[in-house]
Parts: C-alpha cells; structure tokens; sequence
C-alpha cells in the first residue's frame, strides 16, 4: 500500500506563518506537522511515500529526500493533485491532508479496507467550536462546554483502491469531484474512529496552540 500526502496548499489562513515555510512544514513541538504523519506510517510499514507538492516544493524535497514527488506545475485541486500522481501510483493507495495531526487504529482500518474492498474513509465525530446550552421550554437545564455532538466528519484520511483513480478527474476536488460519484454508486465505505482516538486539523494559530497541548496530555 502507497501514502500519497497532499500538501500543495499556500496555507492563506496561517499568513504570515506559511509566507515562507508550506503548512505542513509548520513545527509543532519542534517537530514538522507532516512529520507526525510519516512516522504514524512508517510504524504500521508504509514506506512507499509520495508527496503532492507545490507550493515551496523545494523545501519538501531537500528535507525529505528519500520521498517520491509529483509537483502541480498549476494549482489542480485536491482530486488533480492525486490524478497528477497517478503515473507512480502501483497500487492500492492512502490519500492524507499535510496539515492534520493523528493517532488511531490504523491496522484495524487495513483489516476493514481488506473486508469491504471499495474506499475506505475515516471519520471522526465533530466537537462543537462553542458551548451548547439545553433548553427544556424556556428555562435553561445544562451548560456543556464544547461538547463532542452526535455528527460525523470526514478526517482527512482515505484508502482508495488503485481502480477508483478513475473517478479522479486531472483537475478538481476530492471533496465534491469523487467522494460524490463513490456515495452514488455505493462504494464508499466509513471507518469510525474512537472516543480516545486523537486527530487535529491545522488551520489557525490558534489550532497550532490547542494541538501542542493536547499532544503533551497524550
């Protein structure tokens, strides 16, 4: 199996911080976010890694040389990026986000994949950005500070099969160019991470901040 990490991104929201250094190359805890996300693999014995770089490429590939490259020469969109990288794609292959921090079962995800045999994607439930508040009538019952709510979203990490790099198109999103077509015709599957799983995304400072001091309660 084959890791494709998508880091092609400028990062806009992260400015000044991504002016000169691409988001995944941010360092939290000293350590460059991607970075958390090749030794998570490489521990489960993913070693056949791709990046999917853009902007600032250079820097990617003299920090990790020993990775395999596919570099957009125009911005592609997330599902282009991949389709961009189909030509060193061998296999069944994992598509990640270069800006998102994880921890979680990965071998029970393979013995999934291996079962349903279609896409695979991984889900976590949703935490409220704010408190919530429950009302019975007109009187307030409970205060709950962001509160992990009955709703799930997509975690960024997906298993493909080699033959769904057909529904890739050379330019476009992930999001609403393939993951669509899958749901309608019945090939994409969910895999539930768990309540002590770990997952950040990486979108402001302020995600930069939260991420290092739950990665120091873990």
């Amino acid at each position: 199996m084959q890791l494709l990490i998508l880091c092609g991104s400028k990062g806009k929201v992260l400015k000044p911080l991504t002016e000169e250094v691409p988001k995944p190359l941010l360092e939290i805890h000293g350590k460059p976010i991607i970075e958390y996300q090749l030794d998570f693999f490489r521990r489960h014995g993913i070693n056949d890694i791709v990046l999917c770089t853009g902007f600032k490429h250079e820097m990617f590939e003299e920090r990790y040389p020993e990775l395999t490259y596919c570099v957009e020469q125009k911005k592609l969109g997330t599902a282009g990026a991949i389709k961009n990288a189909e030509k060193v794609i061998k296999e069944d292959f994992i598509v990640t986000y270069g800006d998102n921090v994880f921890f979680f079962n990965f071998q029970k995800m393979q013995q999934m994949f291996a079962n349903v045999n279609n896409p695979l994607m991984t889900l976590t439930q949703l935490v409220s950005p704010y408190g919530v508040i429950d009302v019975e009538g007109d009187r307030i019952v409970q205060f709950r500070e962001k509160p992990t709510l009955n709703l799930w979203i997509n975690a960024g990490i997906t298993i493909f099969t080699q033959e769904s790099l057909d529904y890739f198109p050379k330019e476009g999103m992930i999001e609403y160019d393939v993951y669509p077509k899958l749901v309608r015709d019945k090939k994409l599957f969910a895999f539930k991470m768990r309540e002590n799983d770990f997952w950040a995304a990486i979108d402001t400072e302020k995600d930069i901040e939260d991420t290092k001091k739950m990665l120091l309660n873990r």
